[in-house]
């Protein structure tokens, strides 16, 4: 009996060690496998359950080894003791394993998501890690660009012809390119140190009260026309457009201008009205001519008959010397338009000026036989802030036209009124040929006339709306319903005299 059940103890005894090895060497290799990805769940659940089987093996082999031992040493009433426990060992083991592959599909899904979790912030860093590269390379790429640009605009800035001044919210200069060092001729240190302003640049600092308030209002001047007075006393006429910038966030305003030198458009303009001035006087010289010859001839008429009579003079010498005083008062008003005369502006009453401008062209032949109706406002004076002598070369000149519109045998109407809004109207009114369409985009254009060669200039109409838009106004032209062509020029009215004085104070 005992030699044929020792193949059977040799393989229960062995088969147990041979049991404890192969599952002592999964669990090593298990752990292996953990260690080379602590994360991954599949190792942890080999790694768990080769645990579990190492311990049911070491167990069970253990118990089979001790039995085995106990039973050759004739002590088979300790095993039966013992075999309670090792039983219990061995089914405590082999129901860990089974709970650990119960769990494992819950374990499975929950690492699955920790997986799907960890691809996704993989996949969030790589967009995130390309992104940033793109944020870099578009950084660069824009401060390039920037630098760029501000390398432009400091060019422009330093080489511009005109002036570009930066003052801060209260006007004081806070930047000034070249050119406005050479057209102030004050040195850019000294402007920073002693806070100037533009209003220490004015001739009239008054005008800055003006401009200011036109700020204040409107946010930006366009083309205001004003003196700089220079360290050495000169003056130069300046064009100055600007507005207000309120910058970036958390940036405090500031004003930017820009102020072009016309001093050489300003002479030329002069000399273009110069010019007209001479060309209106060759149209009135013909019949300025016709009427200083007529009284000349009743003068040297009864000259003639003083040296042949010696009494009865004094009447003679009464007729003499009203055609005399007819004479004079022809060649004044010819000097007088013909004369350069000062820039100056000053408070005109305009039913004077136009007056005056009758009275001028009562004595030229070629209104004879025109009818000339003044519709003038009598409500209250009419005042402007203007150079006179421009304003009477503007009515002068829509005088003339209106003249040849009605062949020298027309009517002329001239009205004035004042609108609620502080602005003075004159009108010019003829019943001649009217305007053709196609001239008027033109009719205000340099050297553009309708007249035949040598009876026009072109200039009459240009120079006077340059006159009109110095002096702050518009001038108009249209055709009338019934017959004949409107010209219609609008002025601001001047503040009153007390206001003008208060202000000045």
């Amino acid at each position: 009996m005992t030699g044929s059940f020792l193949p059977i103890l040799l393989t229960d005894v062995f088969g147990s060690f041979a049991m404890m090895i192969l599952a002592l060497l999964c669990l090593y290799k298990a752990k292996i496998l953990r260690d080379l990805d602590t994360d991954n769940a599949v190792f942890l659940y080999l790694m768990w359950i080769s645990t579990g089987f190492a311990v049911f093996a070491i167990s069970r082999s253990f118990g089979h080894i001790l039995k085995q031992f106990l039973i050759l040493t004739g002590n088979p009433d300790a095993w039966h003791a013992i075999s309670p426990y090792s039983g219990g060992v061995n089914t405590v083991s082999f129901m860990l394993v089974g709970l650990i592959t119960l769990f494992f599909n819950q374990t499975w899904k929950i690492n699955e998501k920790i997986l799907s979790g960890r691809k996704s912030l993989e996949d969030a860093h790589i967009k995130l890690k390309d992104l940033n590269q793109t944020l870099e390379h578009q950084v660069i790429e824009r401060t390039e660009r920037l630098a760029g640009s501000e390398y432009k605009a400091r060019r422009i800035f330093e080489h511009s012809l005109d002036t570009i001044l930066v003052t801060d919210e209260a006007f004081n200069v806070s930047e000034i390119n070249q050119a406005g060092v050479t057209l102030t001729g004050y040195e850019r240190k000294d402007m920073l140190e002693k806070k100037m302003g533009i209003r220490d640049f004015l001739e009239k600092p008054l005008e800055w009260d003006r401009i200011q308030s036109l700020l204040e209002v409107h946010e930006h001047i366009v083309n205001e026309e004003t003196d700089f007075l220079r360290p050495d006393r000169s003056m130069v006429r300046v064009l100055i457009t600007g507005g207000v910038d309120y910058g970036a966030f958390g940036c405090g305003k500031s004003f930017h201008f820009i102020i072009k030198d016309i001093n050489d458009k300003k002479q030329m303009e002069q000399q273009i009205a110069q010019a007209d001035k001479l060309a209106a006087l060759g149209e009135l010289s013909a019949g300025v001519a016709h009427e200083i010859n007529n009284p000349l001839g009743i003068i040297l008429g009864y000259t003639q008959l003083l040296l042949k009579e010696q009494s009865g003079f004094e009447e003679d010498l009464k007729t003499i010397e009203k055609h005399v005083k007819n004479c004079r008062d022809v060649v004044s008003d010819l000097l007088s338009f013909s004369r350069k005369g000062s820039t100056e502006m000053s408070r005109l009453d305009v039913t004077k000026v136009i007056n005056d401008v009758i009275k001028f062209l009562s004595n030229h032949t070629d209104f004879r036989n025109v009818g000339i109706i003044l519709n003038l406002s009598q409500k209250e004076a009419l005042m402007v802030n203007g150079n006179e002598q421009e304003l009477a070369q503007v009515l002068i000149n829509l005088m003339i036209n209106a003249c040849h519109a009605v062949e020298k045998k027309g009517r002329i109407e001239i009205s004035t009124e004042k609108s609620n809004d502080n602005r003075i109207f004159i009108e010019v009114k003829d019943n001649g040929t009217g305007i053709r369409k196609k001239h008027f985009s033109r009719i205000f254009d340099p050297f553009f006339t309708t007249k035949p060669v040598g009876q026009g200039t072109g200039l009459g109409l240009s120079v006077g709306y340059g006159i009109i838009r110095r002096h702050g106004g518009e001038i108009t032209a249209r055709n009338r319903k019934e017959k004949g062509a409107a010209f219609t020029i609008s002025l601001p009215a001047a503040l009153p005299a007390d206001c003008t004085q208060t202000r000045a104070d």
